[in-house]
């Protein structure tokens, strides 16, 4: 190659022994270190802006949505080409975002304070705008380890229509939250909408959990862009309408949550159609189903099979090209999914894994929870003539899978800490039986069911963790959506179905959105004066929850626990009169000796309490208040060890109460039960007429039955009835309770003393009060006999 000197340019001149000017050397030397330096600071800067979607993740936000590269999107263009696409669509639709959002604005400065607030205290930060269900916070606010422990001194929280600790908390209205998240004038995420759909307009809600709201960071949920596209097809096809998305998602939530979401928040808005994809935060049950049980990881283990770093974590750490360098030197490895313990998976009797009844109640997965509000939400909707659309929901996980220890390091630690001892192809296995109990409820309950887990590429590349999927694959996500929910569309505009007119059907009013400023923190006194419920709570009737623990009589009553945290010791039944108006509290005069003694509220139906209170050990006796937020579930109060591990725990007490603020209301009768129709059961029990009432002997032994009557319930339009009886324990030790439709279980069951004059018993029912009998039975432990006088039995509803 020749070379042509420029003026002024001479060559170097060399001495008689060829050698180099002198400096020479070094002045290579920094030329060359200077011209790798500015390449490494260029591929720094390059891999840095690369990289910049984890970046912003990790800080806060000003508002502005991180927007990941469109080369990242038309990569993805490969798994839409495998996508059936539906006549009137446009493949190319899928590079297409929606319109930015007119509500995005700056973050408020007192907003984003608090959400840096919530970043020191170590809480995931978009808590910090959450507007907490006030239920919610009475019921963790004295909890021992409560949920708002690190949490600043008050929260927002609002009042549901209904009385209930569900949802748990709402967003705000009209606001850009620090996190990121647009919020409209009824605290969805999009853009402002009108109470009253707008004529030939089809609103579409999306009903779900985070993996709806999707990360408040991104520039648009995957419901955003769906109703986008739907638009589109509108415009190309001369379709007279236009499309409206309601994203009811809200991260962390379950079905409990989003059943009254769809009821209290979403109905009042006019939706037609009502899409529900979630199968994530109830199905963290299934380590419930491996046997012998292992508990699951926080963390992993170091001694897993994982691959080792290179370059030190403080170059990793600060430096794009350290971290490059780390992966290269390591080979690009993936990690093999780590040994795992032995262990069987356990299937619940009577559940056929390829042909589930989705009506069973030995369902695992908490899927008979899910499959209520399920109903409750169809019954809703389709009372209005809307439709509900469920769908698959999608785990990435499979046997044999291996992962990139940077790429999909999420998923592998969330499969191999939150799921542990499970295999990948036991998750794999239960993921599938719970799209299978959706295809089959869906099949049943003759609704729409969309196959999205089918269609999702099983590409880890396309997911952050095992069920978040990164903005290019919520882009895929919403492609499905669009792609199958098309044609139900299309097919009721064709029929003539949609669009609706608004005031066609009538609506539910909007939830109020009114939030007022609440402490989280735990009070020793009640706000205002009460009075004593007579019958409401009695030491008399305390019960030995758990063979490991003790109860002595007193007076005073010694409860001691067992060393097992968190295990029962005792409980008390609840007897609250019908139509009890809040606020009302168990009361109990008591010290602590030891440990730490755990104060709840047991809930009809609900294995979670109503409110707990952690006691600790004090010199003296005082006065303790556990609120009772819904008295016509309460149940019984429980006592429990909620010090650490191997600690035993102590009660003394002297007192015990229901109080409450008012009076109870009225109660309605609905019919009185007679008496002549409850017959003995099981060989030498008696039933005997006296003037005092039946008077009922039951066989010897614990558990033995003693007398049934059918409670014959038929219509109690909707209302929850309870059952009231009047009974007096003679000797022994009896039980009264209601069994299930089946007859194999208790549904609510009432433990009754010798005591010298009559009590009220009151058994809660569920509604509608679907139940089986009213069983009388022997619960005195040994080889004894217990009588019983009953007065009469009575059913009533609150006015």
């Amino acid at each position: 190659m020749s070379t042509t000197a420029s003026p002024g340019w001479k060559p170097s001149v060399r001495s008689g022994g060829g050698g180099r000017r002198p400096g020479g050397a070094w002045r290579t030397a920094a030329l060359l270190a200077a011209s790798i330096l500015f390449a490494l600071a260029l591929c720094e800067a390059g891999l840095r802006l690369f990289n910049r979607i984890e970046a912003n993740r990790a800080s806060a936000h000003s508002g502005e949505p991180v927007t990941p590269p469109m080369s990242d999107a038309a990569a993805a263009m490969k798994y839409v080409d495998r996508i059936p696409a539906a006549s009137g669509t446009d493949r190319r639709w899928f590079l297409d975002d929606p319109p930015p959002l007119p509500n995005r604005a700056a973050v408020a400065p007192e907003r984003l304070e608090r959400y840096k607030d919530f970043e020191r205290r170590g809480i995931f930060t978009p808590q910090a705008d959450y507007i907490w269900n006030r239920y919610y916070v009475e019921s963790q606010r004295c909890a021992p380890n409560g949920f708002f422990e690190r949490f600043p001194d008050s929260v927002l929280a609002f009042s549901p229509p209904s009385a209930s600790s569900h949802p748990r908390y709402r967003f705000p209205p009209n606001a850009t939250l620090g996190s990121g998240l647009v919020t409209n004038e009824f605290g969805l995420r999009g853009r402002t909408i009108t109470l009253t759909k707008p004529p030939r307009t089809i609103r579409i809600a999306f009903a779900g959990a985070s993996t709806t709201i999707g990360f408040h960071h991104f520039p648009f949920s995957y419901p955003e862009r769906v109703v986008h596209w739907l638009n589109r097809y509108a415009e190309a096809n001369r379709l007279d309408v236009h499309f409206q998305a309601l994203n009811g998602g809200r991260e962390g939530l379950n079905s409990e949550d989003i059943a009254p979401i769809v009821r209290d928040e979403l109905l009042p808005l006019d939706p037609d159609i009502v899409v529900y994809y979630e199968g994530s935060n109830q199905f963290h049950s299934a380590t419930d189903l491996a046997s012998p049980h292992t508990p699951a990881r926080k963390d992993l283990d170091p001694r897993d099979t994982v691959i080792e770093h290179r370059v030190p974590e403080v170059l990793r750490a600060h430096l794009a090209t350290a971290d490059l360098l780390d992966r290269a030197l390591s080979g690009f490895g993936t990690l093999a999914e780590p040994s795992k313990p032995a262990y069987s998976l356990e299937w619940p009797t009577g559940v056929d894994e390829q042909k589930p009844d989705v009506n069973s109640s030995h369902l695992p997965l908490q899927l008979p929870t899910v499959i209520r509000d399920l109903d409750s939400i169809r019954d809703a909707i389709e009372a209005s003539g809307r439709t509900l659309v469920l769908c698959s929901f999608e785990w990435m996980v499979k046997g044999g899978m291996r992962l990139s220890p940077q790429r999909h390091e999420f998923i592998y630690k969330q499969l191999n800490t939150s799921f542990w001892p499970l295999r990948y192809a036991d998750i794999r296995r239960l993921a599938d039986f719970q799209n299978r109990v959706f295809r089959r409820y869906a099949a049943d309950r003759k609704i729409p069911f969309l196959d999205v887990a089918a269609a999702l590429p099983q590409d880890p590349d396309l997911f952050s963790d095992a069920i978040h999927m990164t903005d290019t694959g919520e882009r895929v996500k919403a492609w499905i959506f669009f792609q199958q929910l098309l044609p139900i569309v299309r097919g009721k505009i064709d029929s003539g179905q949609l669009p609706r007119a608004a005031g066609s059907h009538p609506l539910p009013p909007p939830p109020s959105l009114a939030a007022v400023e609440t402490t989280v923190r735990c009070a020793s006194e009640t706000s205002g004066p009460l009075e004593r419920i007579e019958g409401g709570l009695s030491l008399n009737n305390i019960d030995l929850a758990y063979e490991g623990a003790k109860i002595d009589p007193g007076p005073p009553v010694r409860v001691a626990t067992a060393a097992l945290p968190w295990s029962f010791a005792a409980t008390i039944p609840i007897n609250a009169p019908a139509g009890l108006a809040r606020p009302c509290y168990l009361f109990l005069r008591a010290r602590v000796v030891k440990g730490q003694i755990g104060l709840g509220v047991a809930d009809l139906g609900n294995a979670a309490f109503q409110a707990e209170k952690a006691v600790s050990p004090s010199a003296n006796s005082t006065d303790i208040f556990v609120p009772v937020l819904f008295p016509e579930r309460a149940v019984a109060l429980v006592i429990r060890n909620v010090a650490p591990a191997g600690v035993a725990s102590e009660i003394l007490i002297d007192d015990a109460a229901l109080m409450a603020f008012l009076k109870p209301l009225p109660t309605e009768l609905v019919k009185s039960i007679d008496l002549r129709l409850l017959h003995a059961e099981g060989p030498g029990s008696a039933a005997v007429r006296t003037a005092q009432g039946l008077q009922l002997t039951t066989p010897a032994g614990q558990g033995a039955f003693a007398g049934r009557i059918s409670l014959d319930l038929g219509n109690t339009n909707g209302s929850a009835p309870r059952v009231h009886v009047w009974m007096r324990t003679l000797d022994g030790k009896v039980g009264i309770g209601i069994l299930n439709p089946n007859g194999k279980t208790f549904l609510v069951e009432r433990f009754i003393h010798p005591a010298p004059k009559t009590s009220e018993i009151i058994l809660p029912l569920p509604s509608p009060p679907l139940v089986g009998d009213l069983v009388i039975r022997n619960v005195a432990p040994g080889n004894v006999i217990s009588k019983a006088t009953i007065e009469k039995i009575e059913i009533r509803k609150a006015p």
